[in-house]
Formats: C-alpha cells, structure tokens, sequence
C-alpha cells in the first residue's frame, strides 16, 4: 500500500557512491528520496557515472552521491545529506523546464542483510545487495510515484475548482463562475495529465529489465507496494469524470450564449419595429 515512505532493505556489498562509514563498513541503512522537480529534465550534457546507465540517467557525483535522473523532471537520490541535496538541485536547477514551486517527493528507507528481493508484510522492501541495477528498479518506483502524486494533487484541486460550479448550479440553477475561468481550470489539469501520461508510463516496465530480467520481481513488487497502477487507473477515472462534466457545462455555456444571442436578435428586431412605426407616424 502506498503510504509516502517505504522501507527498502538490501545486501551487503557496497557500491559506487554509497561511502564506507567511519568503520571503513558500508552503510546499512539509507534514505532513498525522489524528487518531481518539473516537467522535464534536460539530459544534454549531464555527466554520467563511470560504468553507469543511461536509462535512468545515473549521475557522476564528485561527492561521491548516488543518484539517477530521469527526462520526465525527477531524480532520485541514495543516502543523499542535506547539503549533497541542495548543491544536485542547484545544479540541475537551469535544466528543468516548468520547475514546481513545491516538488513533489517520495521516500523509502534501504537497509542491508537481506536474503532476496521482496516486500514483507509490514511494508519493507527487501534487495540482495547495493547493485546499481538494483537501486535503478527503485528508483524507477519512487520517481513513478512522486509524479502520480503530483498528477493526484492538480486534479483533486481542479475538482475542488469546480465544486463552486456544482453548488451554484444545485443551489442557484445558474453558474458562479465565468466562463473563461473554469475552462481555463479544466484544462490545466487536462493539460497536466496527458503530458504527464505522455512521459510517465506507470505500467511500463524500466528499459533495463531488458538486461536484468532477475529483478523482473522487484519491479513488480515496488509497482504494488506504491500503488502504481491502480492509482494511474484512478486518475484516468477522475479524468473521465471532468471530461463528462466538462461537456455539461460546455453544453450549460453554450445554451446561455445562444439565449443571449436570442436576446439580442429580439431586441434588434424591437429596435427596427420602433424605428418603422416612428417613420409611419411622424412622417
């Protein structure tokens, strides 16, 4: 079940860009975290990480972070401290189109010593190791949930824009609201879910299970533990709830329109029978 944070347990051997404690032991606990920071991320010119993949886009990191980005405007960053967040950010900052005042975020919890891949009872995901390809998986889960949770957010707020509608068309039998205004809501969360579906395929599967079929599982784990596909499924409801109200209203606009046009051409006619019978007894 999707709950905003996520535990993630994983092996022992550390990898590139998780640092050894001050044991010289790798780290046993982590904090993943995905941040939504726009509408898409420019990769050109993005250094990638030595041996690293390209789909998602892993990072090279002179302070030795571990991180991936993705074109659709999310990165997803492991055991990340405050001050490596802000300087990625900073960096990335000018490569993002339509940056969020507010990114959207996703987090889970890694820690080691697990025997396989998996997702217990109470919520914690399991991973054999510190693999690069295993952390891609997670981030791939992470960075899908944060988008669909900003996709959730604009359309419950269009909704919510168009309740005032709903209550002065019960209450009043007329609209509160101008017409420029609600379709100018409508189609921002219109506009928001079909670009987003355009980028973000929740039911797809990562490009690198082509390469990596053993962790085929994980994917599917991470897709049920937050809730990918029945939450994508849920806004394509919620979609075709507007696009049903959107054509009443559009149907409510243009009845008003023509009674106003109707209006005006009685008025026009009344105008041009005044000025006949004007001339028929002043003349």
């Amino acid at each position: 079940m999707h709950s905003g944070e996520t535990s993630v347990q994983t092996g022992a051997s550390p990898r590139p860009g998780l640092a050894a404690g001050a044991a010289g032991k790798a780290p046993d606990n982590l904090m993943a975290r995905a941040l939504l920071l726009g509408e898409r991320l420019d990769h050109r010119r993005l250094a990638v990480a030595a041996g690293g993949m390209t789909d998602p886009l892993q990072l090279a990191r002179p302070d030795g972070l571990t991180a991936f980005a993705f074109r659709w405007g999310a990165v997803v960053m492991f055991g990340a401290t405050p001050e490596q967040e802000a300087a990625l950010r900073a960096e990335l900052h000018q490569r993002v189109s339509h940056p969020l005042a507010n990114p959207e975020e996703e987090s889970a919890r890694i820690q080691s010593g697990a025997a396989e891949d998996g997702v217990d009872a109470g919520g914690l995901v399991t991973l054999r190791d510190f693999s690069i390809p295993r952390l891609a998986v997670v981030a791939d889960a992470l960075a899908k949930s944060a988008a669909l949770s900003q996709q959730e957010s604009t359309l419950a707020q269009t909704l919510d824009g168009m309740e005032p509608v709903v209550t002065g068309l019960r209450g009043q039998g007329r609209m509160t609201v101008s017409s420029r205004a609600l379709l100018r809501l409508i189609g921002t969360a219109l506009a928001a879910r079909s670009h987003a579906a355009a980028r973000v395929q929740p039911d797809d599967k990562p490009g690198l299970l082509w390469y990596h079929s053993e962790l085929e599982g994980l994917h599917l784990r991470l897709a049920e533990e937050f809730e990918l596909s029945e939450r994508s499924a849920a806004l394509d409801r919620k979609l075709t709830l507007i696009g049903e109200a959107v054509q009443t209203l559009l149907a409510l606009i243009e009845a008003r329109r023509s009674r106003t046009l109707e209006i005006a051409i009685v008025i026009f006619i009344g105008m041009d029978l005044l000025a006949a019978l004007y001339a028929l007894v002043y003349k």
